[in-house]
């Protein structure tokens, strides 16, 4: 008989001495030390689960499992390349099969130079939404198409007289009309940062100012020659300053309205004004007349254009996320980096469609485009993200109520972009290779609001001369920061420790947070690292932060014990953002500004006129890659020692990305 394959609860009933006879107690404390180690990574404890996890393998070199989960845990922590050291022999004698292969691509993409090699994207249509198949929904003629943040876009439908709205996955989410009144002809629609949407009418020569819910609100405009009226308006620009452009195709000019609909000014004498966009206080016109694009500043000023002797006709333009202009010109889409005027073509679309008249960049990264002549919508996907796919990775199981299982898991583009927009019918969970069945979606990504924050202050000589800015500093963010989540404060010393704990009150916040004494041998890595360490050990389905009070340029010397990389690398790794607010004319410089960049936050001035608002204002609309599912288990736990194998498999359109992990269900009572 092989007690080695007998189930926990049959070995405690066989007596000592024939079990101790038979039994490995190499692999017995192997299997013990994996099963501590995975359920601390679980809990947010690394370095608890890298002291376990080695252990598990230097009781049994052979435990290939604990080898796998000590890589994710050093790549968790930090430590990539330790990460690789550890996956590579596995992978080079087959253990993890493709899945391990591709994590170990994903990791040396996004180290180094990596993601720089990549070269230039080559873009192919992916999938297509169209409003004349049986099955679907019967949308005509569309002339715009605008991405939220959310990951949804709207479809302005000038055939049909309607503005929809459609998730990632080309559901239907919504349907606006205009109420009673209904839309005449719809053009484009803008959607204001309070959810109001203004839609140009073409039919009816004005602009419907709607609730988010699709409602008119009013309309202003009106058929005519006047200032403040229109023949014929097509697309619109939101300026970020209180104003809404609308390109008046009927009088060759642009006219600039304030949101309740006032006449501020016309840029008139534009032949056959298009597509508009507002970006870095410009604002950018198609004349496609001219075959070319007008820029002037926001108050109308002429400053030239781009595209003469490039483009054949340009209709609608947009911005993506990295400031490249998107032009539809024929049935081409164009690409200009406006700072060098090159130009790009992304895509011939001759052999797709009959008149591209708008493309649009998806909060995931894709580029959508709307042809009018064949009532439907195109899903443009560079070649490297359809074929490579995403990086999904679980990143914590949580059974303390097992049966019920809640798993947070991160989807990113290859690059680590949060892939937003998702549901249920997006992800497929399995257990030992049986579905779980019903699954629930507990918290989408595009719906996290808490925020939780850790500020660091340095404590050195240089930093003491700005203890009272600080002070008040420290102070508002509380004020703002306990709006939205809690906060927590650390003092960058000598000795970094934490000096005001997440929950207190104002005044021992503010007591607490510059106690210490400063000395020339601060440590920031250290402090980042104790900082890191509660914010993954406090809730989850939050964003994380942390906010650095200095006062700039810091020396090499205070990233020890840990490298420049090692710290970025956990800050990414765990979707923590790191924000220096700078005191003092030194500037963050580049030490700081690759932490912030690298973790997806960004540096601030400490004096700068809006103060703390800016900081909490910032953390608040970043977005994280995790997705928060629900479901019962249908595994046996096994008296909790039976490791349960879980795979998490995420697919959007045709492109797809999967994990391969496991937990420990709790003791049985």
């Amino acid at each position: 008989m092989n007690l080695r394959s007998l189930p926990a609860f049959v070995l405690c009933l066989l007596p000592f001495t024939v079990t101790a006879q038979t039994l490995d107690f190499n692999a017995v404390r192997s299997a013990e030390e994996l099963r501590r180690g995975v359920q601390a990574f679980h809990r947010g404890f690394y370095s608890d689960a890298l002291v376990s996890l080695e252990r598990a393998i230097s009781y049994q070199s052979s435990n290939t499992l604990a080898q796998e989960w000590l890589g994710r845990t050093l790549w968790k922590s930090g430590y990539e390349q330790e990460a690789i050291r550890t996956w590579s022999p596995l992978a080079a004698s087959g253990v993890g099969g493709a899945l391990l292969r591709d994590w170990i691509s994903v990791i040396e993409l996004r180290r180094g130079l990596g993601r720089e090699l990549q070269g230039k994207a080559t873009w192919v249509v992916s999938a297509t939404l169209d409003g004349s198949l049986k099955g679907g929904y019967p949308f005509k003629r569309p002339t715009s198409v605008r991405s939220r943040p959310d990951g949804s876009f709207w479809v302005v439908a000038f055939g049909s007289n309607e503005v929809l709205q459609f998730n990632p996955d080309f559901k239907l989410l919504e349907t606006v009309r205009g109420g009673l009144a209904g839309l005449d002809h719809p053009y484009d629609v803008a959607e204001a940062g309070d959810g109001t949407l203004f839609i140009s009418e073409y039919g009816a020569n004005r602009i419907a100012r709607c609730t988010a819910a699709g409602e008119k609100i009013s309309t202003f405009g009106g058929t005519g020659l006047a200032d403040g009226k229109l023949v014929g308006p097509q697309y619109l620009a939101l300026d970020g300053r209180g104003y809404l452009w609308v390109t008046d195709w009927g009088n060759s000019r642009v006219v600039r309205y304030d949101l309740n609909g006032n006449f501020i000014q016309a840029i008139p004498g534009i032949d056959g004004p298009t597509g508009i966009a507002v970006h870095d206080d410009r604002l950018y016109v198609s004349a496609k007349a001219d075959k070319r694009i007008l820029i002037f500043d926001l108050s109308g000023n002429p400053l030239g254009s781009i595209g003469d002797g490039v483009l054949a006709g340009p209709e609608g333009i947009s911005f993506t996320p990295d400031g490249m202009l998107m032009v539809a010109d024929a049935n081409s889409i164009r690409e200009c980096d406006v700072e060098n005027e090159t130009w790009t073509t992304l895509g011939d679309m001759s052999g797709h469609t009959r008149r591209l008249v708008q493309p649009a960049a998806t909060a995931n990264g894709q580029i959508l485009a709307v042809d009018f002549d064949k009532s439907r919508v195109v899903l443009l996907t560079d070649t490297t993200s359809l074929y490579a796919g995403l990086f999904v990775h679980v990143d914590r199981i949580n059974s303390a109520s097992f049966p019920e299982v809640y798993a947070d898991v991160s989807v990113e583009t290859r690059l680590g972009k949060p892939v937003v927009g998702l549901g249920l019918s997006n992800f497929i969970v399995t257990e030992n290779n049986f579905s779980v069945g019903q699954t629930i979606m507990a918290l989408a990504n595009k719906d996290i609001q808490t925020t939780e924050v850790s500020l660091l202050v340095e404590r050195s000589p240089d930093f003491e001369s700005s203890l009272a800015d600080a002070q008040r500093a420290a102070a508002d963010l509380y004020d703002m920061a306990v709006k939205a989540g809690r906060i927590e404060s650390i003092s960058a010393g000598e000795m970094p420790e934490k000096v005001a704990g997440f929950g207190e009150t104002r005044l021992r916040f503010a007591k607490g947070t510059f106690q210490g004494t400063a000395s020339p041998q601060w440590k920031l890595g250290a402090a980042v690292k104790l900082a890191g360490d509660d914010l993954l050990t406090s809730v989850t389905g939050a964003r994380r932060a942390i906010v650095f009070f200095t006062s700039g340029l810091p020396g090499g010397a205070v990233y020890a014990p840990y490298s420049l990389t090692e710290l970025a690398a956990y800050l990414r790794n765990n979707s923590i953002a790191f924000y220096p607010v700078v005191f003092g004319s030194k500037g963050a410089g580049d030490e700081l500004e690759y932490l912030a960049s690298e973790s997806g936050g960004r540096t601030f001035d400490a004096l700068a006129p809006a103060g703390m608002k800016d900081v909490v204002k910032e953390m608040g609309s970043r977005v994280v890659p995790t997705y928060t599912i629900r479901y019962t288990s249908p595994t046996p736990p096994r008296f909790g020692d039976a490791y349960i194998p879980v795979e998490v498999q995420v697919i959007v359109q045709k492109i797809s990305g999967r994990d391969q992990t496991g937990y420990y269900a709790p003791p049985s009572p």
